[in-house]
Order: C-alpha cells, then structure tokens, then sequence
C-alpha cells in the first residue's frame, strides 16, 4: 500500500502546476482526502442516529396517535433531515450512496406523485388503499414497488415519510396539516401506521447499511480505497461539490421552482421547509471546502479542506471562492419561509430576488471549483456518475 501511494502521489505532483512546493501538494492532497474521509464516516453517523430517533417517534405515533406524538414525529424527521442534507455533497460520482447497489433511489427520490401511496384529493387509495394487491406491509414490500413503472411512483424516503406526516400542502401559509386521526379513525388508518413504520425502518437500514463503507481501518471498503486513491479521491470530491452547487442546487432544486412557481417543484413541498433543504445543501458545501463538520452533538471535526489546495495552485481563486461559499449560506439564510410563496410574484418581489440571489451564488461557486479543477488538470465529466433520484 506504501508503494501505491507514493506512485499515486508522484504522479499527482507531476499533473499539477509547478508553483507548489515539491512534495507539499502530494501532502496536502492526502490530508484533503483524509479529512472529507473522517467527514464522511460523521455525517452518515449523524444520519443514522437521526433516522433512528425518527424510527422511535414514529413508532410512537403509531402505538399511541394523538397530536402530541404527530407533533413529534415531524420534529424529528425536520432534524434527522439536517445531517443527511449536509451528507448530499458526498454524491455525483458513484459512490456508496449512489452506485449501482447504493441506497439513494430509496431515500431522497422527488418529486413523489403522493396518491401512488396513499388516499388524497383525485385519489383512489394508493397501496395503502389497495388491501387485495398488497396484503401485508413492510419495510420489503415499500422497497420493492419504490420508482416502479415510472420515476414519479415514489413509495419510500424522506419525502414518502414527509408526506405521511404531513399530507397533501393546501395551505398558503403553512405546511401540510394531517391530522392524527388519519391514524386512528380515518380509512385505512392501521394501514397507513404500518406503511410509515416501514417507511421508517428502511431508512435505518440504509444509513445501517452505508456507514460500515466509510468505516475507517476496515480492510476493502470504500474508504480504504478512497484514500489510498488521493489523486482520483480529490477529482470524485470536486466533483460532488460542482454537481451539487450547479446541476442540483442551483438547477433542479431551486431555478425550476423559480422559473415554474409551482408547489410541487419545490423539493420538501409537504412539510414547508425547503429552505432548511437549501440552507443545509449550502452547509454541506461549506464542510467540505473549509474542512469542518458541527456534529449533532455539537461536537466538531476540524482539518484541511479543498481552501488548502486552492492556496497552493491557484491562491487568486480564494478570495473569490471564500465569497461565493460563505455567501451561499447567507443567500440561503435570506430565503423567506415558505418557499412556495417566495417564488411568487413578479420577480422584482423580496422572495424571487432571494430565491435567485440564491441561484447565481450557488452557479458562480459551482463555475469556480471547475477553476479549481483546470487549475490540478482533473477534467469534470459534464454529467455526474451514479443513481441520481433526488
């Protein structure tokens, strides 16, 4: 292994300019990796202990309906929710999240078509109504029959959970508003216990499943072959970080939204906190290229992030890339609650000036790491790697 990784990291230096010191980018890139690897294994830690504090308040809700324990259940799929959003700038280039085998279709697919699952206005009872086709509900069946026979036909994930919790969003100044008694004298009520509980115990079990992968000192798996691989690590990080600012944030999640004012292209429609989305995307980013992580806990990780490697091969770049990363945070910070009604209006209005201040910070970061990225001679493929649901 001590033979491969100096080969990978001559063979580093060799790609990049000539103004660092030799020997110190091959350093510095392999710190680089070894924080985001140490990122990595946190968060998803984060991201499993909030999904299984979800699990419980759901089980609680189910066991005992009342508004208290709805009430409850929403706050912690509103936390649980934090950790994984800082989580998504560890997607695009086909890793354990979003490989062929990885867990992503199943937890942040979107836009949900809701009457696939349940009752609802226009509906006939999704599988929730349909106790012939579908007998018995858990966490198999909900997995199974998630994306199937079309990519709206969302059965399980953040925002399945959400919908559960919320219902359908008819409200011009709030969230959804279901009330407990969907799960005590509604139609379908045990039902619809059952099918949340699943929802919920297959959340656990992908954070379950994904953790062990950035395990660190565990012989083959994915972080052990993502450090020792610094040059090609260094690439798949830039490449998270350009395809969520860019493609996702700036793109999907936030200028359709703006360019359509439609409720249901924004990404958490049903609960009203598509800001929290935009807000912790921009955290994440934020991780990443200062090197820091916040624990739930309040604990922190502190060490290199890519600000390091833009100070030894392209020191003009900092400046401008500490702007626009801090300032995406403070665009999402400005970004009025609710989402769906900040998009509205003509587009001098406070909110779509918020929404698009938002875009233009984020698509401006996004075109400066691909700087960054000339700037070490890694080429970004032009669509991102992996299974992109959400």
């Amino acid at each position: 292994m001590k033979k491969s990784l100096l080969c990978l990291a001559t063979c580093f230096l060799w790609m990049v300019p000539a103004r660092a010191a030799p020997g110190q980018l091959p350093e510095v890139s392999r710190a680089v990796v070894g924080q985001y690897a140490k990122t990595a294994y946190a968060v998803y830690e984060d991201c499993l202990k909030g999904a299984t504090a979800l699990r419980s308040a759901v089980r609680a809700l189910v066991e005992s309906p009342s508004a208290e324990n709805l009430a409850a259940a929403r706050r912690a799929w509103t936390k649980a929710r934090q950790p994984y959003l800082q989580s998504e700038v560890l997607r695009y280039y086909a890793g354990p999240i979003d490989d062929a085998d990885g867990p992503e279709p199943l937890l942040n697919s979107w836009p949900l078509d809701e009457l696939y699952m349940d009752a609802g206005e226009g509906g006939d009872g999704g599988i929730i109504g349909n106790e012939k086709a579908y007998p018995l509900i858990d966490a198999k069946l909900v997995e199974r029959l998630n994306l199937r026979e079309g990519e709206k036909n969302i059965s399980c994930g953040w925002h399945a959970i959400e919908f559960l919790l919320w219902g359908q969003d008819k409200s011009a100044t709030g969230p959804g508003d279901r009330p407990f008694t969907d799960y005590t004298t509604a139609p379908f009520a045990g039902r619809r216990g059952q099918y949340l509980q699943a929802c919920a115990d297959l959340l656990v079990t992908c954070f379950e499943e994904l953790l062990p992968e950035w395990a660190p000192d565990k012989l083959g798996n994915f972080r052990a072959i993502f450090e020792e691989g610094v040059d090609q690590s260094i690439e798949r990080i830039l490449t998270g970080l350009i395809f969520l600012s860019g493609n996702e944030l700036a793109g999907e999640r936030l200028q359709v939204a703006w360019d359509t004012k439609e409720q249901e292209d924004e990404h958490s429609c049903f609960s009203d906190t598509t800001h929290q989305d935009t807000l912790f995307d921009a955290i994440g980013l934020q991780n990443i290229y200062r090197g820091r992580y916040v624990r739930i806990d309040g604990s922190s990780l502190q060490g290199p992030g890519l600000r390091q490697l833009a100070e030894l091969v392209k020191p003009e770049l900092v400046p401008l890339l500490d702007a626009k990363v801090d300032g995406l945070v403070a665009a999402a910070q400005a970004i009025p609650a609710p989402f769906d009604q900040a998009i509205l209006g003509e587009d001098d209005q406070p909110g779509r000036r918020a929404v698009m201040k938002a875009i233009a910070t984020s698509e401006d970061q996004s075109a400066l790491l691909r700087r960054l990225a000339r700037a070490l001679n890694i080429q970004i493929p032009e669509e991102a790697a992996g299974d992109i649901a959400g």
